[in-house]
């Protein structure tokens, strides 16, 4: 009997331990993925700011602020979510990061329009693919119901992004 109730007691530690450990691992996704949806925010921001300033076509300047205003919304957001499920977000961007900003802010005229659009391309590709991946197996369902808000709106960039880009190449 006590050999049985021993059994019982240790079977609920491991059980407890093991969803504690599995509790931790879906914060500790989800504390990652906001960290890097952070910081994708802030070079959005960064960026849509220079094309707003720099770019030489209309239309990219135009792209570029509003790439920034929806950027800055979203940062608003991932900051609001690391908040509820207290965490703290990493403040500026990654080497890696910096150094794009700064290659794309030493480039002029029609080689900036094309660097940037260029850029944000790629990366939108990268993202719209990691936060459809995301989707799925996101365990914080605060995240997961940001993640499929916000999509459609990387989406709508990606595609929009692909318009002025073509829209430089006919009209240089």
């Amino acid at each position: 009997m006590w050999k049985f109730l021993a059994v019982g007691v240790a079977m609920c530690g491991i059980v407890g331990f093991v969803s504690s450990v599995f509790a931790q691992a879906a914060k500790s996704d989800a504390h990652s993925f906001l960290e890097k949806a952070a910081e994708g925010q802030q070079i959005e921001i960064s960026l849509g700011q220079l094309a707003a300033k720099r770019a030489v076509n209309e239309r990219v300047k135009e792209f570029g602020a509003q790439m920034a205003e929806d950027h800055k919304r979203a940062g608003q957001q991932v900051e609001e979510l690391a908040m509820k499920g207290g965490m703290k977000l990493s403040p500026g961007l990654s080497e890696e990061r910096m150094l794009k900003v700064n290659r794309l802010s030493q480039l002029f005229g029609h080689a900036f329009d094309r660097a940037y659009l260029s850029y944000i391309l790629e990366d939108h590709e990268t993202i719209v693919e990691e936060f459809q991946r995301r989707a799925k197996t996101m365990q914080d369902e605060d995240i997961k119901q940001w993640i499929a808000s916000i999509l459609p709106t990387l989406q709508t960039h990606q595609d929009k992004a692909r318009v002025v880009k073509y829209s430089l190449q006919t009209n240089p």
